[in-house]
């Protein structure tokens, strides 16, 4: 049968020309439908699952894989950072690109940047206390660092571009090395609000200093180690070069979130204040 998508006359199950499957009227019934709806979730279940196993158990397989053409056993980038990033604003227990307004007014670094002034002219100017923009700002805080979470994977890219610059590798590549990296960040800071968060709160019931300061070290420790066994196997850089790129990346983890966290402050107080 010719194809319906882009008319090659050659008679097999699939389109040699574009993939296309064979049509055939019985499947517009009831039954294919289910059967395909059924088959789309199950395909699904089994890429993401199998593409996530890679992703934290052989880390930089995907990004090579990707760059070498092989791209039908596991996930694209793109599809699965969005995805993850949907999967963790949604159920995460502790969102890191995401801080309330009682932060911003109360704690350096962030008073140093004349924060709580910036509060002040906004509650002055739509006549309203801080208690309701409270409120207003941290619904605001929570969408908006979901929607630009995608910035850090740009900005990944170029740090990776210029530090394996004598890999002479296309800037896409990097880009695609900083997706995946950018995927088990998520996934990371998603298990381990489960694995770690959840069980202190549940036997301590409150936050500390000692944890906050014990959490942000295993972190970056994670990030640290992740990274080195990733940009290892994906740009085969020598040992010693790949541990000094390894402790930049977990050692300064947290300062590009501290300015995300800004900007996203920024953002708001100025360009959309009462959150409309």
């Amino acid at each position: 049968m010719d194809c319906q998508t882009c008319g090659s006359t050659r008679n097999e199950k699939y389109c040699p020309a574009c993939g296309e499957k064979t049509f055939e009227p019985h499947q517009l019934s009831l039954k294919e439908f289910v059967e395909e709806l059924f088959e789309g979730f199950s395909h699904f279940d089994t890429k993401f699952i199998r593409t996530i196993k890679t992703l934290i158990f052989k880390p930089g397989q995907l990004s090579l894989e990707f760059c070498a053409g092989k791209r039908v056993n596991h996930m694209k980038p793109i599809q699965l950072f969005l995805v993850v990033n949907l999967i963790f604003f949604i159920a995460a227990l502790h969102n890191l690109y995401s801080l309330e307004l009682y932060n911003y007014i109360n704690f350096k670094p962030f008073i140093t940047f004349n924060t709580k002034q910036i509060i002040n002219d906004v509650l002055a100017k739509e006549h309203t206390t801080l208690a309701e923009y409270t409120a207003v700002f941290n619904e605001k805080m929570k969408s908006s660092s979901k929607a630009f979470i995608f910035a850090f994977i740009p900005v990944y890219g170029v740090f990776f571009a210029l530090f394996f610059f004598w890999k002479k590798k296309y800037f896409v590549e990097h880009l695609v090395f900083a997706t995946h990296f950018m995927s088990f960040v998520l996934v990371m800071l998603f298990l381990g609000g489960y694995l770690i968060m959840l069980p202190y709160f549940m036997i301590v019931g409150k936050e500390s200093a000692d944890f906050d300061f014990f959490y942000s070290w295993a972190v970056r420790i994670l990030i640290g180690v992740y990274a080195g066994f990733a940009i290892h196997r994906f740009y085969r850089t020598p040992i010693f070069y790949t541990l000094i790129i390894a402790l930049v990346v977990g050692y300064f983890f947290f300062a590009p979130i501290q300015y995300y966290r800004m900007g996203l402050f920024y953002k708001i107080t100025h360009f959309n204040p009462w959150g409309h």
